[in-house]
């Protein structure tokens, strides 16, 4: 079997991945804060540690995947309340939309999904043994963990605990005994979700959540904890430290943690109103599409998302699915090839991946036996399919590429663009250009002048 190895976020370093136990390997996966819909960015750890789970699904015989979903915070209360509606109805909406996505990015459904309200007992349960172990305590109808109880406290995000104050979210109180101690349960305001307990009535604080639902379904500690950069300090920080002060042991041998998505070089954020959000993309291009733009860039790195690069993953696809139209229809691979699996087991390579659906592609349409064609095409999908990627027929895959607007329209906007140009209008210009692309049409700006072709 190939020897998977992976980044430990913890270790900084490559490691061979070994499990507690290789008849049930455990994973775990930050989901989302069901409050709003998700912009494009979400959708980089839910593909990629669906990679990761599908991987790890044809190497061992049990993969037991979690993925949690937050439907208690600050944030939903505020979301309801300014759109008038309950915070159930809000994180139903959300969620629905939430797997609605998931599936159209043809992302598996994780073992379990919990909801993070569906656990108070457990999360509750997990909080007076932190009181009883004396790493957090009661005061003002709040429980407080002790961060200066944990020795390597920092150990994760690499960060010393006096210098962590600044620019973290830290929740400044003055009933704490530190300013770095977190909230485990917080009271409710009037009119918010409350659950009686022996601290007070009142909720749960975020961090607490995903520690008491990783215990649950998959015990004290396990194999991978993964989620976005963002969320190593101070979420992944503090789970860490409440698991390590329930149990005295580790939470997760395997840290992982994707890279940032930029759009066209930039943070996303609200000031710049450059974020992007998931349904709009899914509305324009197709899923697939999507999922091999977040696939082409290494999940450790920043992934910058440009018309360019969505343009690319289409070309690429079309040439993916090209190859496969010239094959038969039952045809088998001449032998079971796991080419695409050796590439993820180097730390989730997935640009050395599809490239080897493009080496594939290659043979395929060199080859003029139509017996070898058939074998490199199955060998082909069967290949394609850790990477969740070309699951529809060819037949299928270019009749949704249907060009949407006439060559007398293309060639007017072409020339309403030249002028752009011309007249240093160069927003105008990139304007014209992804309308076309999201109507199937790519420009290419040669010598002589655009030129453009079906996509």
């Amino acid at each position: 079997m190939t020897k998977l190895r992976l980044y430990n976020s913890l270790s900084n370093s490559l490691k061979d991945f070994v499990p507690i136990d290789e008849a049930r390997v455990r994973l775990y996966v930050c989901g989302p804060t069901v409050y709003a819909s998700p912009h494009v960015g979400n959708a980089r750890p839910l593909v990629i540690f669906d990679v990761l789970f599908r991987l790890l699904k044809k190497l061992y015989s049990n993969v037991v995947y979690v993925r949690n979903i937050t439907d208690v915070d600050d944030k939903i209360n505020k979301r309801a309340r300014e759109r008038g509606i309950s915070i159930r109805e809000l994180t139903d909406e959300v969620i629905s939309e939430f797997h609605k996505n998931a599936a159209i990015l043809g992302v598996l459904s994780p073992t379990y999904e919990p909801r993070a309200t569906f656990h108070i007992a457990d999360i509750i349960e997990l909080i007076q043994k932190l009181i009883d172990n004396g790493f957090a305590y009661e005061v003002h109808g709040h429980v407080v963990f002790r961060v200066r109880k944990i020795p390597n406290y920092g150990s994760l995000s690499k960060r010393h605990l006096d210098d962590m104050i600044a620019g973290s979210r830290v929740e400044v109180a003055p009933f704490k005994e530190d300013p770095m101690d977190f909230i485990l349960w917080k009271p409710s305001d009037e009119g918010m979700p409350a659950w009686d307990s022996p601290f007070g009535k009142g909720r749960p604080g975020w961090h607490i959540e995903c520690s008491a639902m990783s215990c649950k379904y998959l015990g004290e500690q396990f194999d991978i904890h993964a989620g976005g950069q963002d969320l190593m300090f101070p979420h992944h920080e503090n789970e860490m430290a409440q698991n390590f002060g329930a149990f005295g042991k580790p939470m997760a041998n395997y840290w992982l943690h994707n890279g940032m998505l930029l759009v066209d070089g930039q943070k996303m954020s609200k000031s710049l109103g450059n974020i992007i959000s998931l349904n709009d993309v899914l509305q324009k291009y197709n899923g697939e599409i999507v999922r091999y733009v977040l696939l082409s860039s290494h999940y450790q790195k920043t992934l910058d998302w440009t018309i360019d690069v969505v343009s690319q993953a289409k070309q690429s696809l079309n040439r993916l699915y090209g190859a496969l139209k010239l094959g038969g229809d039952k045809s088998k691979p001449r032998e079971q090839s796991e080419r695409v699996v050796e590439a993820l087991c180097g730390n989730l390579n997935t640009p050395l991946a599809l490239r080897v659906l493009h080496e594939i592609a290659d043979e395929i349409y060199r080859s003029s036996d139509q017996s070898e064609i058939d074998e490199l095409c199955a060998a082909l999908k069967s290949e394609a399919e850790t990477l969740g990627l070309l699951s529809k027929s060819p037949d299928a895959w270019f009749k949704q590429g249907a060009v949407l607007i006439s060559e007398e329209e293309i060639e007017r906007l072409i020339a309403e663009r030249a002028k752009a140009k011309a007249e240093k209008n160069f927003s105008r210009a990139d304007e014209i250009r992804k309308e076309l692309f999201e109507k199937n049409i790519q420009i290419d700006d040669t010598p002589n002048g655009a030129i453009w072709k079906t996509v």
